[in-house]
């Protein structure tokens, strides 16, 4: 009996483990496939909407054609559904626009250590307790430590992709002296074309703190539309 028992320990002990492996092969599968896309693919259209505590809702319909030389790939094509003014096409033209959208800026942090568990059927949820540096920055501040991600994993298809991911950042830090931040909530949705190709949908962002004493929140919601082949 004893020796049945200990081989039995040995039998789970060796699926937990097959199991461990399978899930770093799926992380190790979706991170190749991440990094072997393309961030500059498609041209795109971009809404973004601004709403902060005190002001009006901002809306902006932007652009981004790769084809271009690079400081005439993003247009503003609208500002509150009017067509937008010299002033305001300058100031666009002038404003840092980052790195582009897309699936490929999943490969900074994907790879890092993770905790898989089965979500609903055909998914599987990452949880990441930090992020790499350099990753979460507000400003001048790398809040990339200090937040934790959760990456949903599409498997139904022959090639599996983050569908979903969700950051949740809540250790306040200051900026400028002035202003204060509490919390940080960001989340995005991508999908999947039908040649395997993965391109942003949705995101979504929410912090919360306080300038000047006074509290308040900053939210931001980004649709993506008009996907075009620039190859």
């Amino acid at each position: 009996m004893l020796i049945y028992r200990f081989r039995h320990l040995v039998v789970v002990i060796c699926s937990f483990a097959a199991a461990e492996a399978r899930a770093d092969e799926l992380q190790t599968k979706v991170l190749h496939a991440i990094r072997a896309s393309q961030p500059d693919a498609y041209s795109f259209q971009r809404t973004l909407a601004f709403e902060r505590t005190g002001s009006a809702r901002k809306v902006l319909m932007e652009r981004y054609d790769p084809r271009h030389p690079m400081n005439q790939r993003w247009s503003l094509v609208s500002v509150d559904g009017h067509p937008p003014s010299s002033k305001e096409v300058e100031q666009s033209q002038k404003s840092r626009k980052g790195p582009t959208p897309s699936y490929h800026e999943l490969a900074e942090w994907f790879g890092a250590p993770a905790v898989r568990s089965d979500a609903a059927p055909g998914y599987v949820t990452y949880h990441f307790s930090r992020l790499p540096a350099g990753v979460m920055k507000i400003g001048s501040h790398d809040a990339s430590a200090d937040t934790q991600a959760d990456a949903l994993v599409n498997i139904k298809g022959k090639i599996p992709f983050v569908e979903r991911v969700q950051f949740t950042s809540a250790k306040g830090f200051r900026m400028m002296m002035v202003a204060s931040v509490q919390s940080i909530d960001f989340s995005a949705r991508y999908t999947q074309f039908a040649n395997g190709a993965v391109v942003p949908a949705t995101s979504a962002s929410t912090i919360k703190g306080s300038m000047l004493g006074k509290s308040g929140q900053m939210t931001t919601s980004v649709t993506f539309a008009s996907f075009e082949a620039a190859r």
